[in-house]
Order: C-alpha cells, then sequence, then structure tokens
C-alpha cells in the first residue's frame, strides 16, 4: 500500500478530537515526522479504514493504535542513527500522550513500554554511530 499526497493532506488537516492542529510544514520538514504519519495511514490503511479528513475523529481508537505503533517505528529509526535530540524531545512527548484523557485505557501499557524502551536505550545502552564512526577512524 502507498500514501496519496491527498490522504496526508487531509489526514494532517481534518479535524481531531482535541482540536490540536498539525503543522504541515513542520511534518514536510522532518523525515521523522514524515516517516511517523506514513506508518501510521498505512497501519490505518491495512485495517480498511480510509483516509480522509474525517479519519481522525471517525476512528479514535484505531487511530492511536496507529500512532503507537509509527511512533515506535519513528523512534527506532532515530535510534538507529544515534539521534539523541530527537529521541529525548519525542518521549517528552509520550510523557504528554499519558496523560491524554482520550488516550484509551488500553494504550496506557503501549505508552510506558516505549518510554521504558527507548529511555534505557538513551541512557547509554546503545552508542551512537557517529561516535563510534569516529572512534574507529582514529584507531580506537
Amino acid at each position: 500500500m502507498d500514501v496519496q499526497p491527498r490522504e496526508l493532506l487531509e489526514y494532517l488537516t481534518g479535524p481531531t478530537a482535541t482540536g490540536d492542529e498539525t503543522a504541515l510544514d513542520e511534518v514536510l520538514g522532518s523525515r521523522y515526522l514524515m516517516l511517523h504519519e506514513a506508518v501510521e495511514i498505512l497501519e490505518l490503511k491495512r485495517r480498511g479504514i480510509p483516509i480522509d479528513d474525517r479519519t481522525i475523529v471517525d476512528h479514535p481508537v484505531e487511530t492511536y493504535e496507529a500512532h503507537l505503533r509509527a511512533a515506535e517505528v519513528e523512534f527506532t529509526l532515530a535510534e538507529r542513527e544515534g539521534d539523541r535530540r530527537w529521541l529525548e524531545g519525542r518521549l517528552r512527548d509520550v510523557e504528554s500522550w499519558l496523560r491524554d484523557p482520550n488516550l484509551p485505557p488500553h494504550l496506557r501499557a503501549t505508552c510506558e513500554g516505549l518510554l521504558r524502551r527507548f529511555r534505557q536505550k538513551k541512557a547509554g545502552a546503545y552508542i551512537d554511530r557517529r561516535e563510534e564512526a569516529e572512534c574507529s577512524s582514529i584507531g580506537l
């Protein structure tokens, strides 16, 4: 499956349960956020949910589930690339998701799992690939 430009535009600019608005230029300017939104839309399409400006309000639980799956993919990419700054910022976002009164209760554990998994890695369970490359280039 693929994501059509019209689908992305309608999905990102449609209404939400909380009234949040996604900054289209922010998404288009970040490959992490573009990946996130593409995965989110593909997850919804895989479930047979139509993608348009009503998707989020018409399918809130499925959208939350797809959002968390997309976050996992996004965080994994940031982790692989050693982008700690991105990961730190997005983990703060996950903390705010836990305070969201609209978060379906069954997804609370998923959010907490993302925090545990990626905080542990951010805290030193992996080596930044740039640092690793620098060390090997000077013979360490």
